[in-house]
Protein backbone atom coordinates (compact mmCIF):
# COMPACT_ATOMS: atom_id res chain seq x y z
CA UNK A 1 0.00 0.00 0.00
CA UNK A 2 1.22 3.49 -0.80
CA UNK A 3 1.48 6.65 1.26
CA UNK A 4 -0.02 10.13 1.08
CA UNK A 5 2.48 12.64 -0.23
CA UNK A 6 2.65 14.29 3.20
CA UNK A 7 4.01 11.05 4.69
CA UNK A 8 6.59 10.24 2.01
CA UNK A 9 9.36 10.54 4.61
CA UNK A 10 8.22 7.18 6.05
CA UNK A 11 9.53 5.52 2.88
CA UNK A 12 13.09 4.25 2.40
CA UNK A 13 14.09 3.20 -1.09
CA UNK A 14 11.85 2.99 -4.12
CA UNK A 15 10.93 -0.35 -5.68
CA UNK A 16 8.02 -2.50 -6.89
CA UNK A 17 8.29 -4.82 -3.87
CA UNK A 18 7.30 -3.28 -0.54
CA UNK A 19 7.98 -4.22 3.06
CA UNK A 20 5.84 -2.32 5.58
CA UNK A 21 6.70 -2.39 9.28
CA UNK A 22 4.24 -1.07 11.86
CA UNK A 23 6.21 0.45 14.74
CA UNK A 24 5.19 2.09 18.02
CA UNK A 25 7.89 4.43 19.42
CA UNK A 26 7.04 3.34 22.99
CA UNK A 27 7.09 -0.38 22.21
CA UNK A 28 10.41 -2.06 23.18
CA UNK A 29 10.18 -4.76 20.46
CA UNK A 30 9.51 -1.98 17.92
CA UNK A 31 12.66 -0.28 19.13
CA UNK A 32 14.72 -3.42 18.59
CA UNK A 33 13.20 -3.87 15.14
CA UNK A 34 13.90 -0.28 14.08
CA UNK A 35 17.51 -0.40 15.21
CA UNK A 36 18.04 -3.61 13.24
CA UNK A 37 16.34 -2.19 10.15
CA UNK A 38 18.51 0.94 10.38
CA UNK A 39 21.67 -1.16 10.50
CA UNK A 40 20.85 -4.17 8.36
CA UNK A 41 18.21 -3.22 5.79
CA UNK A 42 18.00 0.50 5.05
CA UNK A 43 21.66 0.85 3.94
CA UNK A 44 21.12 -2.02 1.48
CA UNK A 45 17.96 -0.65 -0.18
CA UNK A 46 18.82 3.04 -0.41
CA UNK A 47 21.21 4.77 -2.81
CA UNK A 48 24.28 2.67 -3.56
CA UNK A 49 23.01 -0.34 -1.62
CA UNK A 50 23.11 -3.93 -2.86
CA UNK A 51 19.33 -4.05 -3.26
CA UNK A 52 18.68 -0.49 -4.43
CA UNK A 53 15.59 -0.46 -6.62
CA UNK A 54 14.51 -3.93 -5.48
CA UNK A 55 12.84 -3.27 -2.12
CA UNK A 56 10.98 -0.35 -0.60
CA UNK A 57 10.57 -0.08 3.17
CA UNK A 58 7.72 1.85 4.79
CA UNK A 59 8.00 2.47 8.51
CA UNK A 60 4.40 2.98 9.59
CA UNK A 61 4.28 4.95 12.84
CA UNK A 62 1.51 3.20 14.78
CA UNK A 63 0.34 4.14 18.28
CA UNK A 64 -0.89 1.30 20.46
CA UNK A 65 -3.58 2.38 22.99
CA UNK A 66 -2.02 0.35 25.79
CA UNK A 67 1.12 2.49 25.54
CA UNK A 68 -0.65 5.46 27.05
CA UNK A 69 1.68 8.22 25.85
CA UNK A 70 2.41 6.83 22.41
CA UNK A 71 0.20 9.33 20.54
CA UNK A 72 2.36 12.21 21.79
CA UNK A 73 5.53 10.51 20.59
CA UNK A 74 3.92 9.64 17.25
CA UNK A 75 2.66 13.13 16.57
CA UNK A 76 6.04 14.60 17.48
CA UNK A 77 7.73 12.22 15.02
CA UNK A 78 5.33 13.22 12.27
CA UNK A 79 5.61 16.95 12.89
CA UNK A 80 9.41 16.86 12.81
CA UNK A 81 9.37 14.48 9.85
CA UNK A 82 7.23 16.90 7.84
CA UNK A 83 9.78 19.68 8.25
CA UNK A 84 12.97 17.59 8.14
CA UNK A 85 12.24 14.41 6.17
CA UNK A 86 15.95 13.71 5.70
CA UNK A 87 16.31 13.34 9.48
CA UNK A 88 13.22 11.27 10.15
CA UNK A 89 15.15 8.07 10.84
CA UNK A 90 17.37 9.96 13.28
CA UNK A 91 14.30 11.35 15.05
CA UNK A 92 12.76 7.88 15.27
CA UNK A 93 15.95 6.35 16.66
CA UNK A 94 16.15 9.18 19.20
CA UNK A 95 12.57 8.45 20.27
CA UNK A 96 13.56 4.81 20.77
CA UNK A 97 16.55 5.87 22.86
CA UNK A 98 14.30 7.66 25.37
CA UNK A 99 11.27 5.35 25.25
CA UNK A 100 11.85 3.89 28.74
CA UNK A 101 11.34 7.36 30.24
CA UNK A 102 7.76 7.41 28.92
CA UNK A 103 6.54 3.93 29.73
CA UNK A 104 3.17 3.79 31.49
CA UNK A 105 4.70 3.50 34.96
CA UNK A 106 7.61 5.91 34.50
CA UNK A 107 5.41 8.69 33.13
CA UNK A 108 2.33 8.17 35.29
CA UNK A 109 2.54 11.63 36.85
CA UNK A 110 3.49 13.59 33.73
CA UNK A 111 1.16 16.05 32.03
CA UNK A 112 0.72 15.88 28.24
CA UNK A 113 2.53 19.22 27.96
CA UNK A 114 5.52 17.75 29.81
CA UNK A 115 5.72 14.85 27.35
CA UNK A 116 5.45 17.09 24.32
CA UNK A 117 8.17 19.40 25.64
CA UNK A 118 10.45 16.42 26.32
CA UNK A 119 10.15 15.09 22.77
CA UNK A 120 10.72 18.54 21.33
CA UNK A 121 13.90 18.86 23.41
CA UNK A 122 15.12 15.44 22.27
CA UNK A 123 14.45 16.14 18.61
CA UNK A 124 16.07 19.57 18.83
CA UNK A 125 19.21 17.69 19.90
CA UNK A 126 19.00 15.81 16.59
CA UNK A 127 18.65 19.05 14.64
CA UNK A 128 21.53 20.58 16.54
CA UNK A 129 23.75 17.58 15.86
CA UNK A 130 22.94 17.84 12.15
CA UNK A 131 23.67 21.57 12.12
CA UNK A 132 20.05 22.41 11.30
CA UNK A 133 18.83 24.03 14.48
CA UNK A 134 18.96 27.43 12.86
CA UNK A 135 19.76 30.88 14.14
CA UNK A 136 18.42 32.32 17.35
CA UNK A 137 18.22 30.96 20.89
CA UNK A 138 17.29 27.34 21.46
CA UNK A 139 14.42 28.46 23.68
CA UNK A 140 12.86 30.23 20.71
CA UNK A 141 13.08 27.12 18.54
CA UNK A 142 11.67 25.03 21.39
CA UNK A 143 8.65 27.33 21.69
CA UNK A 144 8.01 27.27 17.95
CA UNK A 145 8.04 23.47 17.80
CA UNK A 146 5.87 23.12 20.89
CA UNK A 147 3.34 25.40 19.22
CA UNK A 148 3.22 23.08 16.19
CA UNK A 149 2.36 20.23 18.53
CA UNK A 150 -0.43 22.03 20.35
CA UNK A 151 -4.07 21.07 19.87
CA UNK A 152 -5.32 23.32 17.10
CA UNK A 153 -8.85 24.34 16.13
CA UNK A 154 -11.27 21.60 17.20
CA UNK A 155 -11.71 20.63 20.84
CA UNK A 156 -10.64 17.07 20.01
CA UNK A 157 -8.13 18.05 17.37
CA UNK A 158 -4.39 17.75 17.51
CA UNK A 159 -1.12 19.01 16.11
CA UNK A 160 -0.38 20.20 12.59
CA UNK A 161 0.23 16.50 11.77
CA UNK A 162 -3.03 15.32 13.34
CA UNK A 163 -4.70 14.30 10.09
CA UNK A 164 -1.69 12.21 9.08
CA UNK A 165 -1.63 10.64 12.52
CA UNK A 166 -5.31 9.69 12.15
CA UNK A 167 -4.64 8.29 8.67
CA UNK A 168 -1.95 5.96 10.01
CA UNK A 169 -4.22 4.72 12.81
CA UNK A 170 -7.18 4.17 10.50
CA UNK A 171 -5.05 2.41 7.91
CA UNK A 172 -3.62 0.05 10.52
CA UNK A 173 -7.03 -0.73 11.98
CA UNK A 174 -8.47 -1.34 8.53
CA UNK A 175 -5.74 -3.92 7.93
CA UNK A 176 -6.18 -5.62 11.31
CA UNK A 177 -2.84 -4.63 12.81
CA UNK A 178 -3.02 -5.62 16.49
CA UNK A 179 0.60 -5.77 17.62
CA UNK A 180 3.85 -3.95 16.96
CA UNK A 181 6.04 -4.63 15.23
CA UNK A 182 4.02 -6.23 12.44
CA UNK A 183 5.62 -6.81 9.03
CA UNK A 184 3.66 -6.85 5.77
CA UNK A 185 5.42 -7.88 2.56
CA UNK A 186 3.71 -7.07 -0.72
CA UNK A 187 0.36 -6.76 1.04
CA UNK A 188 0.50 -9.93 3.14
CA UNK A 189 1.61 -10.24 6.76
CA UNK A 190 4.96 -11.95 7.13
CA UNK A 191 4.85 -13.48 10.60
CA UNK A 192 8.34 -14.94 10.20
CA UNK A 193 9.93 -11.51 10.64
CA UNK A 194 10.90 -10.93 14.26
CA UNK A 195 12.03 -7.98 16.35
CA UNK A 196 14.92 -10.18 17.48
CA UNK A 197 16.38 -10.39 13.98
CA UNK A 198 19.94 -9.22 13.46
CA UNK A 199 22.24 -9.08 10.45
CA UNK A 200 22.22 -12.84 9.72
CA UNK A 201 18.42 -13.15 9.69
CA UNK A 202 17.86 -10.05 7.57
CA UNK A 203 20.60 -11.08 5.14
CA UNK A 204 18.90 -14.44 4.64
CA UNK A 205 15.43 -12.90 4.26
CA UNK A 206 16.63 -10.36 1.70
CA UNK A 207 18.41 -13.08 -0.27
CA UNK A 208 15.32 -15.29 -0.32
CA UNK A 209 12.96 -12.50 -1.37
CA UNK A 210 15.12 -10.52 -3.77
CA UNK A 211 17.64 -12.83 -5.40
Amino acid sequence: MGLPRSLSFLRFGSAPQVLEIYLDPLCPPSGRALRSLASNVIPLITRGGKYEGQLELITRVYAQPFHYLSPYACEALLVFGHDHPDLFLDFFLKAIDIQSQYSNKAAADLRPADVTAAYVAAFLDVLDGAGKLGAGPRSQAHGEWVDKLRVHDKANGGSVAFNDFKYLIKQGRQNGIHVTPTAVFNGYEDATISSSWGEAEWTQWLKEKLE
